[in-house]
């Protein structure tokens, strides 16, 4: 069904693309939607308050990210916060994982679309949106006929039950004693128990429940049981990997607690998709090591930890030698082979403590937490150079000779000689890699006082 008296907003500073984008959605859903368009994000916030004051519900806003002013994920989160019903989706040009992570981890983004669109991809995107938003209008609807129905019902599980069937999500109802009263298609279907009979297993339908939970969350359902005067909402994680959205509410006749009533969600791939969105946040999405942004978090956490612990840690710059020229010659495709190929073997030469982050182009950076010293670093440091020795066999149909060569210079600065905070450990690995640049490439060299000494006097 469509909502009645409904707008889709448009935000996009460029014209030519905000136009073409509306003209797209008015000829997929003009029928039906009010189509209304800004040119920034000052605009947009005062156009949906226009049509807020008219009376007009706005199911999606959809904006584009690199716009002059307020950004698009500024501008989305701006707008969760006045208007937290309307779905919110961003587009951007550049997959800008910073500005996508921004506005998912403040739960205002329901989907991102890459620039230019693909246009089956978008209209696809905006039906599932608008489906997504009425149901959660009919939900509402549904709450609000449940309250206003239970004002004139003296039981309310006669209103539970006059409704069971009608809701989307799966109800378990238990009386003040833990036993089965009754439960929907919905439950049935969620938890998989498609032969589920209240009359054979009603003894077992607990019991079933518990069997499917992951040991510690079989754990909670059991206490939540047993506490029948308390409200609750989390979430079931289940052995096969299912994450069910639960809220626990109490019944009550007359300020006497008369059971429960259990309300289920199956939300795994919704929490796929967050965790999804969350990763390309935090990591490269050439060769998926972690990004500068999540190594600076470790790093900060790590030298917090060797602080309390009076321990030591190294941190190494890696810069492969003379890369640009093997982009130059073979073309950027055979450089992004050769980088995730590099980056495969010296994640075999790291402890599972350490991480591994690009920080950009040919150029890495190593955190090792724990180092006892100097011969324990000197001996990652050999590995990495010795495992990028052997030629790297791309396979690739755009080299001659499928056989590259590749070797790596080092920088090491240790904590907290090198340095006590992140950015002064940072440049003096930096500094020490350029040392090593200047001993010929494909070894390592230390920072030391005479390494800024000599710089400084450069």
């Amino acid at each position: 069904a469509t909502i009645i008296n409904a707008a889709i907003v448009c935000v996009d500073d460029e014209w030519f693309s905000l136009k073409s984008l509306a003209n797209q959605l008015k000829r997929s859903f003009g029928s039906d939607y009010d189509i209304e368009i800004a040119q920034s994000g000052e605009e947009a916030l005062n156009l949906c308050a226009e049509l807020t004051a008219l009376g007009k519900a706005i199911p999606v806003i959809i904006s584009d990210q690199d716009m002059d002013g307020i950004k698009g994920d500024a501008l989305l989160i701006q707008l969760h916060q006045q208007y937290p019903s309307s779905l919110k989706i961003m587009l951007t040009g550049n997959a800008d994982a910073d500005a996508v992570g921004n506005v998912a981890n403040a739960s205002a983004l329901y989907r991102y679309i890459r620039k230019p669109w693909d246009a089956t991809d978008l209209v696809l995107t905006i039906t599932e949106a608008l489906r997504a938003f009425q149901q959660d209008q009919q939900l509402e609807e549904q709450n609000q006929l449940l309250k206003t129905i239970n004002k004139k019902l003296e039981n309310s599980l006669s209103l539970l039950l006059a409704t069971l069937e009608a809701t989307a999500e799966g109800l378990l109802v238990l009386d003040s004693y833990g036993k089965v009263v009754i439960f929907n298609q919905k439950f049935k279907q969620i938890w998989n128990l498609p032969n589920l009979d209240i009359a054979k297993d009603e003894t077992e339908i607990l019991e079933k429940i518990i069997a499917r939970l992951a040991p510690s969350d079989a754990h909670c359902f059991q206490q939540l049981i047993a506490e029948v005067h308390r409200h609750h909402q989390a979430y079931f994680h289940l052995k096969d990997n299912t994450i069910i959205d639960y809220h626990l509410h109490l019944q009550e006749l007359e300020g006497q607690t008369v059971g429960q009533v259990w309300s289920f969600r199956d939300v795994t791939l919704e929490k796929q998709a967050e965790a999804d969105i969350k990763h390309q946040a935090s990591h490269d999405q050439l060769t998926n090591l972690p990004n500068r942004s999540l190594f600076d978090r470790a790093l900060t956490a790590a030298l917090e930890q060797a602080d309390n612990r009076s321990s030591r840690l190294a941190v190494m710059f890696l810069d492969l030698d003379r890369f640009k020229h093997i982009n130059d010659t073979w073309g950027h495709t055979a450089g992004d082979l050769l980088l995730k190929s590099v980056v495969q073997r010296l994640l075999t030469c790291i402890r599972e403590v350490d991480t591994l982050a690009r920080w950009g182009g040919d150029e890495f950076v190593l955190l090792l937490p724990g180092l006892s010293g100097l011969p324990e670093a000197s001996l990652i440091a050999d590995r990495l150079i010795q495992v990028l020795k052997r030629p790297f066999d791309l396979e690739s149909e755009l080299l001659n000779s499928s056989a590259l060569t590749i070797t790596v210079s080092i920088g090491i600065a240790f904590y907290p000689d090198g340095g006590t905070d992140a950015d002064t450990l940072l440049q003096n690995a930096d500094l020490a890699l350029y040392a090593a640049k200047g001993h010929g490439r494909n070894n390592y060299q230390y920072y030391s006082a005479a390494l800024r000494r000599n710089a400084e006097s450069i």
